[in-house]
């Protein structure tokens, strides 16, 4: 089976459900998120200033459900995602007129054929990618000028996943047993659910404003775990996101 075909039939047989059932969950914005959807409702509202957004590997819908629960200002709002059933299901759910979930391949994105954005987001998605920087590099010419990109992906230089390196161990970012096993115990179908590349704040930063044309980088964090008590753990995220967040950033066109 060739590699797209494996990761299609993957994708679309984890998500059947949401292809039959309607899916209407959202989550609301938080003081000291611990989730990527939390801290994307923090942060994301405070760098958008309205006008047309585009979601690639949107899920579920949940993102855009929650910024439509918070009565978030945009003028229009493109939905989209690689796997069919999960693109079924977000028309079932999401039927505001000003929201269009559409199927798009981030590894294969036709630049003349969609419009320019003023954010594109890209939650739990470049780790998926074959040619993160090709797409990368796409979705820069899909910015208007001052646009930005919203992106979180796993930090491989979090602290706890650091402490493993040194005790010799894989820190998988999807799964248990060294990326072998997923979190409820079952053996993985794809290796570490399908992330296929590891990044530092570094590491992206580096290949956004390098290689992509990206003119700049705004770091964020957000503590995903439990420490100290969610102030402090708040504080040591956002002062330094390279050791104690997920990866979190805007970067502008």
């Amino acid at each position: 089976m060739q590699a797209q075909q494996r990761l299609i039939k993957h994708y679309n047989e984890k998500y059947k459900i949401e292809a039959e059932e309607k899916t209407e969950d959202f989550l609301v914005a938080k003081k000291y998120p611990h989730t990527r959807i939390e801290a994307s409702l923090k942060y994301f509202p405070q760098f958008f200033k309205g006008g047309s957004i585009l979601e690639l590997g949107a899920g579920s819908g949940t993102l855009a459900r929650s910024f439509m629960a918070a009565k978030m200002d945009f003028s229009s709002y493109t939905i989209s995602d690689f796997s069919s059933v999960r693109v079924e299901g977000m028309k079932k759910s999401l039927t505001d007129p000003r929201l269009n979930v559409v199927q798009i391949n981030c590894e294969d994105i036709q630049v003349n054929e969609l419009p320019k954005y003023d954010a594109v987001i890209m939650m739990a998605l470049i780790e998926h990618l074959v040619d993160p920087l090709g797409a990368m590099q796409r979705v820069r010419e899909l910015l208007k000028p001052g646009g930005f990109v919203y992106i979180d992906t796993p930090n491989m230089a979090l602290f706890h996943r650091r402490l493993k390196l040194l005790r010799g161990i894989f820190p998988s970012t999807a799964s248990k047993n060294e990326g072998l096993t997923t979190y409820d115990n079952k053996p993985v179908d794809l290796y570490d659910e399908g992330h296929l590349h590891y990044f530092t704040y570094g590491a992206l930063t580096k290949m956004l404003l390098g290689r992509c044309g990206f003119t700049s980088v705004k770091k964020l964090g957000y503590f995903s775990s439990r420490l100290l008590g969610e102030n402090f753990d708040d504080k040591l995220a956002v002062n330094w996101p390279e050791l104690f967040s997920e990866l979190t950033l805007i970067a502008y066109a």
